[in-house]
């Protein structure tokens, strides 16, 4: 039912109206929670301008604009998004503190 009666319309007040929390996003804190920011370069709706508005109120934040791609990179061009996500998944995951390992069964 995402297509149904009502949902789409619905989804854009929560993305445009409930949903805006431009003037809070300044609270973040990239030290505590690492931002990091994907944007296509024609992303109509999160457009790379708004983008760098965020990096601007998020000193620290981790911004890449994608040359190319578009709003659903994940979908346009899976391989091209990868180059993108792949390294940011990396540094999350090579920064992170490490977990207690799982005893042996």
């Amino acid at each position: 039912m995402q297509g149904g009666p009502g949902v789409f319309k619905g989804d854009l007040y929560f993305y445009k109206v409930d949903g805006d929390i431009r003037d809070r996003v300044g609270g973040i804190d990239p030290r505590r929670c690492p931002l990091y920011l994907l944007t296509g370069e024609y992303d109509y709706s999160a457009s790379p301008a708004d983008t760098m508005e965020v990096k601007r109120r998020v000193p620290g934040a981790e911004v890449t604009i994608m040359p190319g791609l578009g709003h659903f990179p994940m979908s346009e061009h899976p391989a091209r998004f990868a180059e993108y996500l792949l390294p940011v998944l990396e540094t999350i995951r090579s920064t992170s503190a490490p977990t207690r390992a799982m005893p042996a069964a």
